[in-house]
């Protein structure tokens, strides 16, 4: 029987858990902790996802301020507020993407590591390509393995095929994978034969965005398929497989919901990034 993989029990047992870590955080540094957001864009998908941390900050007791952009906002202002987040040791996210006339690169650079809550810093990647993800990593692949983690998948020695190689998401999914003893393989959406890869591979985890680009039948029996990358369609939210049809075939094992999974586990890394964070930098056990 195929099980769908569902984020939210998970998301509300590390919040009870992320609610107890904030108090501690608050007797340590004398103030409730507090999480920033820096919005430079009119786009509508941040407003979503920037709601839904909001939401799950405040439940964890972290006071979330978000700091909004309008279009004719420049490179200075929006660095003004990094360098403030950095000085005073406040973990924060320049939510992307963001207006086309600034310059993205620089400003996640200009975020010391420190205070990266997205885990996309030099230094977070380098330990997670080392081996030392347990603490902060780049929050989507830290809440795939999470959900994997959570469902008791074992991950060693298993054939793991990982689609899509953004330095956010897909590249440090490999390596986060090979830490727990996968055999992994980095494929794309331009990858030969992709099909192939798909019926031999024990995991499958796509992070393309490009509708029906796995077929259910292509899908080895008692696999774990994972949806991370998806695109609009109608409005709809559409993974890069038809959660349905895997489910009527009845050959896998697990597979991802289309809402309520992946970009819920997302959040919650983010929110345990964050707590990390103060841990790190006050020394708090």
């Amino acid at each position: 029987m195929t099980t769908i993989i569902d984020a939210i029990k998970m998301c509300d047992e590390n919040i009870i858990k992320y609610q107890e870590e904030s108090k501690k955080i608050k007797e340590v540094i004398n103030k409730q902790p507090k999480f920033v957001i820096i919005n430079a864009s009119n786009d509508e998908g941040n407003a979503r996802y920037i709601k839904g941390k909001i939401k799950a900050g405040e439940k964890a007791g972290l006071i979330v301020e978000v700091i909004t952009f309008e279009d004719n906002c420049n490179n200075d202002e929006v660095l003004n507020i990094i360098k403030k987040c950095n000085e005073d040791k406040t973990p924060v996210i320049l939510q992307l993407p963001t207006f086309k006339h600034l310059d993205t690169e620089g400003l996640m650079k200009a975020i010391d590591y420190d205070v990266d809550a997205d885990g996309f810093a030099r230094e977070w990647i380098g330990e997670v390509n080392l081996g030392n993800d347990k603490k902060i990593a780049p929050a989507t692949p830290k809440g795939v393995i999470s959900l994997l983690e959570y469902y008791n998948v074992e991950m060693e020695g298993k054939l793991a095929l990982v689609i899509g190689r953004s330095n956010h998401v897909g590249k440090p999914l490999v390596n986060m994978l090979i830490n727990r003893g996968a055999t992994t393989i980095c494929a794309n959406s331009k990858t030969k034969n992709l099909e192939n890869l798909v019926r031999q591979a024990d995991i499958v985890i796509s992070c393309v965005g490009s509708q029906n680009l796995i077929a259910a039948e292509d899908i080895k029996e008692d696999a774990i398929v994972i949806g991370v990358g998806f695109t609009y369609v109608n409005g709809k939210q559409i993974l890069d497989f038809d959660v349905d049809q895997i489910v009527n075939l009845d050959k896998a094992k697990y597979v991802s919901n289309r809402i309520n999974c992946t970009g819920k586990s997302t959040i919650n890394s983010l929110i345990d990034n964050v707590i990390e964070l103060y841990k790190i930098n006050f020394n708090i056990k």
